[in-house]
């Protein structure tokens, strides 16, 4: 992979189509290599680096779903590997996050009549 100056334009020369094709050649092999376990895995497997794709995206951002649904991809590969045994579930839970994925809690709070036991926090500042 040929290294440029800074300020050199050869970056200007990609076309919208072979962006896509490039993406899309990403999606193939993070569906396909089970070994893809991060995006920089996925952009390393086209030749690419993490500021070349952020720079297409920036100059194509249609293409930023496509990057999302990559990112997708992993999470459910690491997610089933952990719900499968294949994969220890604390680091890939770890990982899932770090990919963005949330995780959500729901607190449900029944009022009979009484006074909810919700726990109080006080915050006091360490200094002064």
């Amino acid at each position: 992979m040929p290294i440029f100056e800074i300020g050199n334009k050869a970056a200007l020369k990609w076309t919208e189509e072979e962006v896509r094709s490039t993406f899309n050649q990403m999606m193939v092999n993070a569906t396909d290599d089970e070994s893809i376990l991060c995006m920089q895995d996925a952009i390393a497997s086209v030749g690419l680096y993490k500021s070349s794709v952020d720079y297409l995206i920036e100059k194509f951002p249609d293409f930023g779903t496509l990057k999302e649904d990559i990112n997708s991809i992993i999470i459910s590969r690491i997610n089933k590997g952990a719900l499968l045994g294949t994969y220890v579930s604390t680091p890939s839970i770890w990982r899932m996050k770090q990919l963005g994925e949330k995780d959500s809690s729901e607190v449900n709070h029944q009022n009979d009549g009484g006074k909810f036991d919700t726990p109080r926090i006080v915050f006091k500042k360490d200094y002064e």
